[in-house]
């Protein structure tokens, strides 16, 4: 059994293609693909910030549909749908609403179907198909958090697969506030917790943020700091405040997740909750995979990636 796991690549086709080459599959003018030995998933994020979106779709979703690959829906995905998909709670309200700072995030992929307005709706039509998560028995998946709760509240939303049930998903998920948006924002942007007092900080896009990102799948993290998903370089400004509670580790066959922009070198920081996310999207990023091959404590000699071109 081989299963390739592949994190987020936010547009950026050409270190996809990369990647591919390395885990076996390369695409020639004449004879198609020739694949590798093992399945890909990948996991969520195939758009927004990077140059070749629309040939980063093209390519993943062609590999799905020839039954080599299984693409979950990621944060950005959905956002995508949600752009325009108008809220039930709201009229002339979108699910993602187009605010400024929204509408500057999702711009890339906008332009990138700007002169092709069928294929940004057929696009958007397979986006809503994806699964929220793969569970395979001996290794999972998920975009950012992996939550048998938030996937229960999810069930009636979903199809056998875990994929949405045409527009009503995205519709139910879309009214703030309510258990279905609670689950959703769990699965695709993770756990989450509100900062104490008036205390904030800025992120990488000079964004100030009242809320931390949780590590979900580490123990023993009793303060804000310990258990905020944050640069090293930014963890200081976080309060060596105590959680309201601590927040339960991860125990379970082996998990993989993107979505968390981890920084530097590959490695394994969990023995069976793995993110693939390395930043693709920054200059010292990678793309970054992982060879399962049905070990029940991940590898490091597992983990493959390619550099920034």
């Amino acid at each position: 059994m081989l299963i390739n796991f592949i994190g987020d690549i936010h547009g950026y086709a050409t270190e996809l293609k990369s990647l591919l080459s390395v885990l076996g599959y390369r695409k020639s003018s004449t004879t198609g693909w020739s694949v590798g030995d093992g399945q890909l998933v990948f996991l969520g994020d195939l758009i927004d910030r990077g140059p070749q979106q629309k040939e980063t779709v093209d390519i993943v979703r062609e590999l799905c549909e020839l039954g080599h690959a299984i693409c979950l829906t990621g944060n950005h995905e959905f956002n995508a749908v949600g752009f325009v998909t108008e809220r039930v709670d709201e009229p002339g309200q979108y699910v993602r609403s187009h605010t400024n700072n929204h509408i500057r995030q999702h711009q890339g992929f906008l332009d990138a179907y700007g002169n092709d307005a069928q294929g940004y709706r057929e696009t958007l039509a397979w986006f809503s198909t994806l699964p929220l998560w793969f569970d395979h028995g001996p290794a999972r998946a998920v975009h950012a958090c992996w939550d048998p709760s938030a996937q229960r509240d999810l069930s009636s939303l979903l199809n056998a697969d875990h994929s949405p049930q045409g527009s009503a998903f995205y519709e139910q998920t879309g009214i703030s506030g309510s258990r279905p948006w609670e689950a959703r924002e769990t699965l695709l942007n993770g756990l989450e917790a509100r900062l104490p007092d008036d205390v904030s900080f800025e992120d990488y896009y000079g964004i100030r943020r009242r809320r931390i990102r949780v590590n979900w799948w580490e123990p023993e993290q009793t303060t804000f700091r310990e258990a905020a998903v944050i640069d090293d370089s930014q963890r200081g400004i976080i309060p060596d405040l105590p959680m309201p509670e601590d927040a339960p580790a991860y125990h379970g066959p082996l998990c993989f997740f993107g979505h968390y922009w981890m920084r530097g070198t590959p490695r394994i920081h969990h023995p069976q909750a793995i993110c693939l996310d390395y930043s693709i999207a920054l200059d010292d990023g990678v793309l970054c995979a992982y060879q399962f091959r049905g070990e029940t404590e991940a590898r490091q000699e597992h983990l493959v990636w390619v550099d920034r071109s």
